[in-house]
């Protein structure tokens, strides 16, 4: 063996590169470095060392116990093992999940130990009691290997990465037992928030000294006074993702050198508590800014003194918003962000429910040209808004984003109201003025295709600009008459198009089938014309 090979810094780089591609990413490719382990004995430490270092849940800590020790996972439901559980839905689910067979001994511990310390990232994963696919931890398992007093101090002296997902209040001690001083990243989303949690998460600050990166998603508005304390105390963070804080805490993560990621989820009834004549402001410098509130109206509220130089900026409105309020929101925009750092900008408002008038939501586009003061923008996705643009009105907009890769206007949601959209001399347009422009949603309107004047097509062959770069095309509530013309002008338009999107009804019935097989229908003839687009690219 090479000299190099018989270092243990060495083989731990070497084998922390042994990984696999799998449906949710890149991950270790554990049966490889379990083979690595049996190879030979310089190899053994460190390929355990990495096998151990990113464990995905929970269940697989036990697998290091005796197998008299533990249950045996029930991989499918049989003829045998079918009179083992309650014939009910939890009664099968539980029946999928490992126990222990018997009281752990002083020797069961020592092995769980010597592994739980090469853990470096651990994640608790959303628990489902009625899914019996995924073999997973009984309850009185994980309290008896992390939430009892012998598993005492935390097994896992080297965890950097704790991902909480877990909504089982029973398992809150097992949180409290990974928590370190040694995280330096800790995602905690919970649903639920009980005086318990609300204790622990207080407390992190002194537990967890040196976070770099800290989320906490759907904190309720009783917790973000606390949030805003616990906030303070981390001088090294990097990526944050909490409750709204207050402007003392404000402060504190503007003078973070670090900070690169912040987003902030305003619930409702929080208030910054800010004297209206008040002239306190903040400013921010980040990669990524990101703010989800309830209504429009705290939304406004809390960038209200806030000054952001960021690339990208995303703004989530659950309540959806009147179009006043929303042309509020446009106007206000450059004072609040730097429009000559700002890259990436979206906007998205939830589907409103149970509305009479379309109207009280409908942008004029007047209200959009309020951002072409961000003239450096390369991604900009207003999809969910509710706004009619022509031709004209569309390329005066995009006159002011050469550089845009990604452009989406209005194609969320088919408001099943007829109005001019934009044509297929529109899109030429739109070609013409953002040469890297790589996705496109707009409003495709294919009722004047057919006019002998229209200047991008001749005897059904498309004769303007091409773009080899697009391969996304969201159509909006576009109809599709023609497979073939239409067809033709899009694979001669975008030869690269693989996916074309239309919008849903924004009040589809999903209990009439007859209202969901027309939207069926038209997105179906859509899918064919995609499809006829990639039989003309491989002709």
């Amino acid at each position: 063996m090479h000299a190099c090979l018989q270092i243990s810094e060495i083989l731990r780089i070497i084998f922390a590169e042994v990984t696999q591609i799998t449906k949710s990413g890149i991950r270790p490719s554990y049966t490889t470095l379990y083979h690595l382990t049996l190879t030979c004995r310089a190899f053994r430490e460190p390929a355990l060392d990495v096998l151990w270092a990113l464990i995905p849940t929970p269940a697989v800590l036990v697998m290091c116990l005796p197998q008299d020790a533990r249950s045996q996972p029930i991989l499918k439901l049989t003829a045998r093992n079918f009179d083992q559980f309650e014939c009910t839905p939890s009664g099968i689910a539980a029946a999928f999940r490992v126990r222990l067979l018997r009281p752990l001994t002083d020797d069961d511990w020592a092995t769980f130990r010597m592994y739980a310390c090469r853990v470096r990232s651990l994640t608790f994963e959303k628990d489902d009691p009625m899914s019996w696919r995924d073999n997973r931890l009984h309850d009185s398992v994980a309290l008896a290997l992390l939430g009892s007093p012998a598993s005492s101090p935390t097994p896992f002296s080297g965890l950097r990465e704790l991902y909480w997902y877990d909504k089982r209040d029973v398992l809150l001690p097992c949180l409290q037992r990974c928590i370190s001083t040694t995280l330096t990243r800790l995602v905690i989303h919970s649903e639920r928030w009980p005086s318990a949690m609300v204790d622990l998460v207080a407390g992190l600050g002194t537990a967890c000294p040196k976070i770099k990166e800290f989320r906490c998603s759907i904190p309720p508005t009783s917790v973000c006074a606390m949030l805003s304390d616990l906030v303070t105390s981390w001088d090294d963070l990097e990526i944050l993702e909490t409750g709204a804080v207050n402007a003392q805490a404000l402060q504190h993560l503007a003078s973070l050198k670090k900070l690169r990621v912040l987003k902030i989820l305003v619930p409702e009834g929080h208030s910054l508590d800010l004297d209206p004549t008040s002239t306190f402001s903040v400013m921010f410098s980040l990669d990524k800014f990101s703010i989800t509130a309830a209504n429009i109206q705290l939304l406004l509220a809390f960038l209200t003194p806030l000054q952001i130089s960021a690339k990208s900026a995303k703004l989530d409105i659950e309540l959806p918003p009147n179009a006043d309020d929303l042309d509020h929101l446009l106007s206000s925009l450059a004072e609040h962000f730097n429009p000559n750092v700002l890259k990436s900008l979206v906007i998205r408002v939830d589907r409103p429910i149970g509305f009479d008038d379309h109207t009280l939501f409908e942008l004029t586009t007047s209200a959009l040209r309020k951002i072409r003061a961000f003239t450096g923008l390369t991604n900009l996705d207003l999809s969910s808004m509710h706004v009619f643009i022509t031709d004209d009105e569309v390329l005066e907009l995009v006159s002011a984003w050469p550089q845009m890769e990604c452009l989406y206007l209005a194609t969320s949601w088919d408001w099943r109201v007829t109005r001019l959209g934009v044509t297929f001399g529109g899109l030429a347009g739109i070609l013409e003025r953002c040469p890297n422009l790589r996705s496109l949603g707009v409003n495709l309107d294919t009722f004047i295709l057919f006019h002998h004047d229209s200047p991008v097509h001749v005897d059904n062959k498309y004769a303007g600009i091409t773009s080899e770069k697009v391969t996304d095309l969201s159509v909006g509530y576009a109809e599709c008459d023609d497979i073939e013309v239409i067809g033709n002008l899009l694979a001669g338009m975008f030869p690269s198009l693989t996916h074309i999107h239309r919008s849903h009804p924004i009040d589809m019935d999903y209990d009439d089938p007859s209202d969901q097989n027309e939207w069926f229908e038209g997105a179906d003839r859509w899918k064919e014309i995609e499809d006829f687009v990639t039989r003309k690219r491989l002709e």
